[in-house]
């Protein structure tokens, strides 16, 4: 009799275990980019980490971190060797590949660099005829709207531009000379001048770029409808409970937008 009470229970509970863990959500995550992924004492916190490990809870499942460059997590996205991106902008051409969850920030893509040291810019156009900023490093597969991406199509422009493949480049490459200004979220100036980083406060926003909300994206390719729904709910409903703002407000300038959800699916 208690063989056969074994036999039988014993299955259950492997396949209560089973269940348990059997959510997990593969992000990607490379190098610190504060204040949104910041790798500290080998774990990530930051506030794109915080608000999903909020919704990761809320779903039931547990965040994995997988190191991958921005371009390459774009690709393993589809290849499905990932489940989520995040700082994802909303287009046409990712829609077949990405349902879009948030947003969890307003982007604000600034020109930046130190004003004391470039000649003065009133606006992007002027970059195409009348200013040489010399080189403005940009971030290889990021999108900076479409008034950029035509204007990039002009030579005296496009020869200002120095792609890089990694976020943490673009201090290093300014403080070194390398580059004379760098295409920055407003975000990142603000918490390099909060946290007292190497003469941070000698570089100022120029020029607005480019200002959209962005987003968790999430593959089509490894997670189902319902999945999606699940998620598109819970980040709803974190948003009705206050938690989105509250985690928001620890990282971000006062002024900053509520970020009322508008999820793509």
């Amino acid at each position: 009799m208690l063989n056969h009470l074994l036999s039988a229970v014993v299955p259950v509970l492997l396949l209560y275990c089973g269940l348990s863990h059997a959510c997990v959500l593969r992000m990607a995550a490379e190098t610190d980019f504060p204040p949104h992924l910041i790798l500290k004492d080998q774990h990530w916190q930051g506030q794109s980490i915080e608000l999903l490990q909020l919704l990761a809870k809320e779903v039931d499942c547990e965040l994995k971190f997988i190191n991958s460059p921005w371009l390459r997590s774009l690709a393993q996205i589809k290849s499905g060797e990932l489940d989520l991106v995040s700082h994802l902008s909303y287009s046409e051409g990712r829609k077949t590949d990405f349902a879009f969850i948030g947003p969890h920030h307003i982007e604000s893509i600034w020109l930046i660099g130190d004003p004391d040291k470039l000649p003065e810019v009133s606006s992007l156009k002027d970059l195409t005829h009348d200013v040489d900023l010399g080189r403005i490093a940009e971030l290889n597969g990021a999108y900076y709207g479409e008034e950029f991406a035509l204007l990039k199509q002009n030579p005296f422009f496009a020869r200002q531009l120095v792609s890089i493949s990694s976020i943490q480049d673009k201090l290093v490459l300014l403080e070194a000379g390398r580059v004379n200004a760098i295409l920055e979220d407003h975000s990142v100036l603000h918490y390099w001048q909060s946290h007292k980083f190497n003469n941070a406060n000698k570089y100022q926003p120029l020029v607005l770029v480019y200002q959209s909300p962005v987003y968790f994206g999430f593959s089509k390719t490894t997670l189902s409808k319902a999945m999606l729904v699940k998620l598109e709910k819970a980040w709803q409903r974190l948003y009705d409970r206050g938690d989105i703002t509250k985690v928001v407000q620890r990282y971000q300038a006062k002024d900053t937008e509520l970020l009322t959800p508008s999820a793509k699916l």
